[in-house]
């Protein structure tokens, strides 16, 4: 009998195909620890799905209760960790992917579904920051509302009379656990077999020959998930600390008609944006964002040469990281502004 390796008794030898050299530095690992992170999202948030309650009565204290527990605690903060730093490197994997052209073709589509997967992590958070259910919680949900309305009838079903059955953090629970993690986990498989279909991505301006000559240099999928796993537990040491040192505070319980509090980090750029524009300046910079990283593919349609394509991308990317790091300094300096 043929003795059978290790990688066929467990079902890996299908990950061991090749990949281009450049797969395994570590700019191209940013995509895998974000989903590693999110993975230990969704396993303290499923711990704390037993202990919170989704009513605007109750939810506040359900969250102090959690906090009053001490390894219930530690969970959220692992959770709160977990989520900050899993969106931080998942911003840094959409520029490293910006700035190296993998949205060329053949790759459009494997890139398209990585921009809904930034739109969707996008909502898991913003949502998570709701249902704690303090006043920072609370702001965020009366911002959210506010925005809906200058949508009109596409804005509906997200207003507090849609339904009176059942109010909005019950639904937004039903979002934050459900339909989005739903969705997430279609596009991140969806994502995860095009790479395999396609590849990973060339360099810029490296060329087919090049790029067919990288993957003869031995390097595997399966070498490239090693040293994944090996920044993976690092990863995981340092949001173990971060939790143990420095815990996510909880504000007081919401009282409507002020505002108080400023929004997490990732709604900083929208700040002084609304300080001038009121609401709708939320509306329109979400918007252009979204246009762009939508756009940027349609560049490889009506530019002909690689280099101007390239260069065109990364000079508007590193204007908008420019812009991005000046509102992040100009809220963090700004005072708390009332904008409703």
């Amino acid at each position: 009998m043929e003795k059978i390796s290790w990688k066929k008794f467990f079902g890996f030898s299908d990950f061991d195909y090749p990949v281009p050299d450049h797969a395994n530095s570590f700019a191209y690992l940013f995509g895998g620890l974000a989903g590693f992170c999110f993975l230990i999202t969704f396993v303290t948030g499923f711990v704390m799905t037993q202990f919170y309650s989704p009513s605007p009565v109750t939810a506040y204290d359900s969250v102090r209760y959690i906090n009053f527990i001490p390894w219930l605690k530690f969970i959220r903060s692992l959770h709160y960790w977990s989520a900050n730093l899993g969106f931080a490197i998942l911003i840094v994997h959409m520029v490293r992917v910006l700035l190296t052209g993998a949205y060329r073709p053949p790759r459009v589509f494997t890139y398209l579904i990585g921009v809904g997967l930034l739109f969707i992590t996008f909502q898991i958070y913003f949502t998570g920051t709701v249902l704690k259910w303090d006043q920072e919680g609370y702001e965020g949900l009366s911002h959210f509302i506010a925005l809906n309305k200058l949508l009109g009838p596409l804005g509906n079903i997200f207003l507090e009379d849609f339904t009176l059955s059942t109010p909005m953090l019950s639904r937004f629970y039903a979002l934050h656990i459900g339909i989005f993690p739903i969705l997430f986990i279609f596009l991140i498989v969806t994502h995860a077999f095009l790479i395999k279909k396609l590849g990973i991505s060339p360099r810029p301006y490296q060329s087919e020959n090049q790029y067919a000559e990288s993957l003869k240099q031995g390097n595997t999928f399966l070498g490239h998930t090693k040293k994944l796993t090996i920044f993976s537990l690092v990863l995981m040491a340092v949001l173990v600390v971060l939790a143990i040192v420095i815990a996510p505070e909880l504000g007081h319980a919401p009282k409507a008609g002020i505002e108080i509090t400023k929004p997490p980090w990732p709604f900083w750029i929208f700040y002084p944006i609304e300080s001038v524009m009121g609401i709708s300046g939320i509306l329109i910079g979400s918007i252009l964002v979204g246009a762009y990283l939508l756009s940027v593919p349609i560049f490889s349609m009506i530019i002909s040469k690689e280099k101007t394509i390239l260069k065109t991308v990364n000079i508007i990317t590193i204007i908008a990281l420019i812009i991005w790091f000046v509102m992040m300094v100009m809220t963090y300096l700004s005072p708390v502004m009332s904008h409703m």
